[in-house]
């Protein structure tokens, strides 16, 4: 009977790892499969980008330096440096900083040119949806880290 016993084990033995290398192999397929999506997406997300940058080098830079502004709390100001995208606005009493685009695209610094403001609103727009494609292309680099992770671990099971 002893026999009989080690026979049944043996077998059970045998049939487990079939399971379990079957369903690795699956996991490993959609892993894979998974990778290859974000790739493509990835490769998307990069010419986005790519095209945003275009339209932010197609809009330039504005030099705003010696520009009236009116502020809400500070009244009337005028720009006095520009260091990239920071200003600073020399009002009557206080200097302050200031970031671009969003300070006059959102209306905390008024500004009397239309022609100027609607830059700036476009400018603000780029700047926005490039912030947002940074953020997806992060996200997916990450979730891009977790899969190769995840496919190596099962490569050691197999």
């Amino acid at each position: 009977m002893m026999g009989l016993d080690l026979e049944v084990e043996e077998k059970e033995v045998r049939t487990t790892p079939k399971t379990r290398t079957k369903r690795t192999k699956e996991l490993l397929e959609e892993n894979t499969k998974k990778l290859d999506e974000l790739g493509n997406e990835h490769e998307a997300l990069e010419k986005e980008m790519n095209d945003i940058n275009g339209e932010a080098a197609t809009l330039g830079d504005k030099d705003v330096v010696g520009l009236t502004i009116d502020h809400e709390k500070f009244g009337k100001g005028k720009i006095s440096t520009q260091d990239g995208k920071y200003i600073e606005v020399e009002f009557k009493d206080v200097v302050k900083k200031f970031v671009l685009p969003g300070a006059i695209a959102e209306g905390y610094l008024r500004i009397d040119d239309e022609e100027l403001l609607d830059y700036f609103k476009k400018r603000n727009d780029v700047h926005n949806r490039l912030l947002k494609v940074q953020v997806a292309i992060r996200s997916n680099e990450f979730a891009a880290e977790r899969i190769r992770d995840d496919i190596e671990k099962l490569k050691e099971k197999a």
